[in-house]
């Protein structure tokens, strides 16, 4: 129509169409009672049928399989198969299902006078015999291989018009074409003048000269694809091709399209699509859909979180902390979980407030964290009373009511009034595009019966129909077209791009109809994997002819780490005729690849060149800002603000020696993180990062530690308030009963419901499932232990922390304890912490031990390094309040599969006493108080580095440990650190 338009020929847009479009023209020049419907409607019908029977059609019931069983009947229809009779010896059940499936839905079509597309076919051949106004002259050009239905309406054509004209692709290659159009039964049979060499393609014939007319490029992958295609579009318009003239073409659009978009706004291309984007794939259709997706999911949070993100719905109270308390919470899904949850979060708050001697400020916080809670608690319980009324069983019709008039009293979806114009005016397309698929999903349950269908269903279904439409596209014939490679049939392009030529592509060779097996599929006589591939050849060559300047094919050799193979279709134009290659490995065009081509400039001192490629918001001096520390800051030994060292700014370095002063608290952890990695520390601890809790179902290690510790403590201040000591072979039983009732209490009050939880706590008391539990065997190690004449004398020795009666030590203080570190100018460090336990011998010498649940712990040799801080520490500490002796720091290990006391470091000179913890040799140390001052040591040059602001990463080439929050953000670089260690003392390597 386009050339006919450029010649001035005069034409009338109704009459020329497709095959299709010739039957709907039929159809609405001469129906009368008839309806015709949209492919949406039809599965709305199908849909509608499966749910009022779900008894009869158990193989078929469920809303997914509509959009295949639509296409299964389309096929049946189209090739006048007579199922399932064709199927002979293979009819079954499934066959029998689909056949009575197939049966109701034609019946419903009869009975209310509806067409669909499938069957406009049939209706348009029987009416056109009857009609008195026919067209005197018909032109059929450029079908392959019409269907039954197709060639019926051809003959009917044939027959029943004055003049009838069939043009056909056809050329003397079988192992294309086939269809010559004797089964028209023609008068005359006219041979085509033009002919092409690459009709010749498949045929094995000798190769012929394109001249440079095709061109073939092998590219990394789909994106660097994508780019190479741009620059050389970019490289014909400025040799004075119109973008107009040049189009690209992808077997799969849909798929490819994502890479167009980013690629060519990247190079400033102007371009335009020939079809919309599922709606589907809309962010704003899928925020509509997310309203039906939280109670269809049973309010799961991630769920409620989106919807509640969603910029394309507001509410009337804040909701920016649902996520961070959701997750505090631990709340998974269940509408009713999240108020129980909330509420429970809300109440361990407040009994920290009411329990905690705690400074005015931290009970403010408490407070006011309180209020939030109650906040989104209260939203909470509005939004899900509101999306309530979607749940239960309703009428298709029902549903759409209820959820439009949500919609409306949400004012759903907010629209933006200012942005981008190009997303304002497609989220504009996609808005009126899902509001016609509600209007026609509402019009047309009229003629539905009143079946109630469930909102899954209900939200499967309108899924299933915003997949299959599409919104519309903005037509622009002087950009370039980005198209599918079946949509270049018999067009005219100058320049053709045809991209993403790999096996399963293009060709892509599906035979297998839905709901039947390979053999069926032969049985029922449709197209064969031949067939097939027949007509991706056709589709290809059209594609080619359809260019008559030049082609360039192109294909990726990988698609994200896996290789891909290109399609034979490539070889066959290679053993055809002759080829060029294009493309190359730069990008001018790229305003990506000219800002990073004008940082190489700039770098290597060549600002003239540099100073050309810059974006426009960005400065050269602001670039060779950005230059200097990437290429000299982040190389090297540590020595910049940008590796973390602040030491060079005073303003910072005084509020660090304020903050981290004399008088400044720290716990054992803390000093750990920044001798292990101070950069971590800064983030943590000085800025106040800390990463999103994750939701965890059961205990985390954190929590498992802590219950632990809840029961230890118990048991042992009741089993010393009554006058008890060391655990005894004869005190055993009686222990046993009291740690056990205790353990038992302590889970109780925890609200975790989930069987893994369940076999922990049965792991944790025992049962005759799993035998002895921990605290069994927690037990029995002690009364081994007994021997050593250490007996537990405190548990949960806090000082610096809150003191709360019942839940630390009689000892403890609200003081934090002040350590001398051995220099000369008298110089402490204040520590703050709880020991969980301390072990002390007649004399008054003592241990302390420290419960880990985990897998590993620190070691002697960390502690001599100075990166393990929390025993010599603790031993000190304890020490300085009560003038005993420390002798040994031990790890409690209590774990499934290990429950062991064990010395990290113990005084050598009580070799017997340690003899029942199976103590190793090499952690015996002469002194212990001089290992002690070697920490201290090691702590003094720690605070000394955070209080003058040195806030490197981690100096160990090794691989960071997984378990750290920042590894996201984190500039660490082992290969960094490796090639310092390599440079030698005079400078080189």
């Amino acid at each position: 129509m386009h050339r006919l338009e450029e010649e001035g020929a005069p034409i009338v847009a109704s009459a020329i169409t497709t095959l299709q479009g010739f039957a709907q023209k039929v159809f609405l020049d001469n129906a009368t009672i008839e309806t015709l419907i949209s492919d949406a409607e039809s599965r709305l019908i199908l849909a509608d049928i499966l749910t009022a029977n779900a008894a009869r059609f158990p193989l078929l019931a469920g809303v997914k399989t509509v959009d295949e069983l639509a296409t299964l009947f389309s096929v049946l229809i189209m090739r006048k198969i007579n199922y399932p009779d064709a199927l002979g010896d293979l009819q079954s059940g499934k066959s029998a299902e689909i056949e009575a499936l197939f049966d109701a839905y034609l019946q419903f079509l009869k009975d209310h006078s509806l067409v669909d597309g499938s069957t406009l076919f049939a209706w348009a051949t029987r009416q056109f015999i009857e009609m008195g106004a026919r067209p005197r002259t018909v032109f059929i050009y450029g079908l392959f291989e019409p269907m039954p239905c197709e060639r019926d309406l051809l003959l009917v054509l044939r027959d029943y018009v004055d003049e009838f004209h069939y043009a056909l692709p056809f050329a003397e290659n079988p192992a294309v074409f086939t269809d010559d159009g004797r089964w028209l039964h023609p008068d005359t049979v006219i041979a085509g003048e033009r002919r092409s060499s690459l009709a010749n393609l498949f045929s094995r014939r000798e190769p012929g000269d394109s001249g440079g007319f095709i061109r073939i490029a092998e590219r990394r992958d789909g994106l660097d694809e994508v780019r190479a295609i741009a620059q050389e579009i970019c490289d014909l318009i400025a040799g004075g091709v119109r973008p107009g003239e040049i189009a690209v073409a992808f077997p799969d659009l849909d798929q490819a399209f994502l890479y167009v978009e980013e690629v060519f706004a990247d190079f400033n291309l102007p371009y335009a699509a020939s079809s919309g984007q599922a709606l589907l794939r809309s962010p704003l259709t899928r925020a509509m859909l997310d309203v039906l997706t939280v109670p269809v999911f049973g309010y799961r949070r991630e769920d409620v979180v989106a919807l509640l993100s969603s910029p394309y719905i507001l509410f009337t109270w804040s909701t920016s902390e649902v996520d961070l308390l959701s997750r505090e919470a631990r709340i998974v899904a269940g509408a009713g979980t999240w108020d129980r949850r909330l509420a429970g979060l809300a109440a361990t708050l407040e009994e920290e407030q009411a329990a905690l001697d705690a400074p005015d400020y931290a009970q403010q916080r408490l407070a006011q964290k309180i209020a939030r809670i109650e906040t989104v608690r209260e939203g909470i319980r509005c939004l899900f009373a509101d999306l309530a009324c979607l749940e239960g069983k309703k009428t298709l019709a029902e549903h759409l009511a209820t959820y439009r008039s949500l919609l409306a009293r949400w004012h759903c979806p907010a629209m933006p009034e200012e942005g981008d114009p190009g997303v304002l005016e497609r989220e504009a397309r996609d808005l009126r595009a899902f509001v016609d698929l509600l209007e026609a999903i509402e019009r047309f349950t009229r003629v539905l019966p009143e079946q109630q269908m469930s909102l899954v269903e209900f939200s499967s279904l309108l899924g299933l129909l915003a997949a299959g439409t599409r919104s519309s596209r903005k037509r622009n014939r002087n950009a370039v077209q980005v198209v599918g490679v079946r949509e270049l049939t018999h067009l005219s392009i100058p320049y053709l791009f045809l991209a993403d030529l790999v096996e399963g592509v293009m060709p892509r060779l599906t035979t297998r109809l839905p709901f039947t097996t390979d053999l069926e599929t032969r049985r029922l006589g449709t197209r064969s994997k031949a067939d097939v591939l027949r007509e991706e050849r056709y589709y290809f060559i059209a594609a080619l002819l359809a260019a008559h300047k030049r082609v360039y094919l192109s294909y990726p050799s990988a698609d994200g780490g896996s290789p891909v193979i290109r399609s034979g279709f490539v070889d066959a134009v290679r053993e055809t005729i002759s080829t060029e290659p294009w493309g190359g490995s730069d990008f001018p065009s790229s305003r990506i690849a000219a800002a990073r081509k004008a940082g190489a400039l700039l770098a290597r001192g060549e600002f003239a060149r540099g100073v050309a490629g810059l974006p426009p918001a960005l400065t050269i001096g602001e670039a060779v800002r950005r230059l200097i520390i990437e290429n000299e800051c982040r190389k090297g030994a540590y020595d910049s603000p940008y590796d973390g060292l602040l030491t060079g700014e005073p303003a910072i370095t005084a509020t660090l020696a304020e903050r981290y002063g004399a008088m400044a608290v720290f716990s054992p952890t803390a000093l750990e993180m920044y001798a292990d990695c101070p950069f971590r520390f800064y983030l943590a601890r000085v800025l106040g990062l800390e990463p999103l809790p994750a939701v965890d179902l059961d205990l985390t290690a954190l929590e498992r530690g802590s219950l632990l510790h809840k029961i230890a403590f118990r048991f042992y201040a009741g089993w010393r308030g009554d006058g008890n000591g060391a655990i005894t072979e004869t005190s055993y039983p009686a222990a046993l009963q009291q740690i056990l009732a205790i353990g038992r209490d302590e889970t109780a009050r925890l609200l975790f419901d989930s069987p893994a939880w369940l076999v922990e706590k049965e792991h944790l008391v025992g049962s005759p499932h799993v035998g002895r539990g921990l605290l069994e065997r927690f037990l029995s190690h002690e009364v081994e232990t007994a021997s050593s004449t250490f007996v537990p004398h405190a548990f949960e020795l806090s000082f610096g922390l809150p003191v709360a009666a019942g839940t630390c030590d009689p000892a403890s203080t609200p003081d934090a304890i002040a350590i001398p570190l051995g220099g000369t100018d008298g110089e402490v460090v204040r520590i703050r912490g709880r020991i969980d336990r301390v072990d002390c011998l007649p004399d008054g010498r003592f241990l302390i031990a420290d419960y880990k649940t985990g897998s590993s712990h620190p070691s002697l040799k960390n502690i001599e390094a100075g990166k393990a801080f929390q025993l010599p520490l603790y031993l000190r500490a304890v020490e300085t309040l009560t003038a005993m002796q420390g002798v040994a720091g031990c790890y409690y290990t209590l774990r499934r599969g290990e429950i062991r006391n064990q010395p990290v470091f113990w005084s050598a000179s009580l070799k017997d006493q340690f003899k029942p913890f199976s103590v190793s040799s090499r952690s015996g140390v002469a002194d212990v108080r001089a290992l002690v001052d070697t920490s201290l040591a090691h702590v003094s040059r720690c605070l000394e580095g955070i209080r003058s602001g040195w806030f490197a990463p981690r100096s160990d080439p090794d691989s960071c440990p997984g378990y750290c929050d920042f590894k996201t953000v984190c500039r660490f670089n082992s290969l960094r650190l490796l090639a310092i260690e390599e440079v030698r003392d005079d400078g080189t390597d």
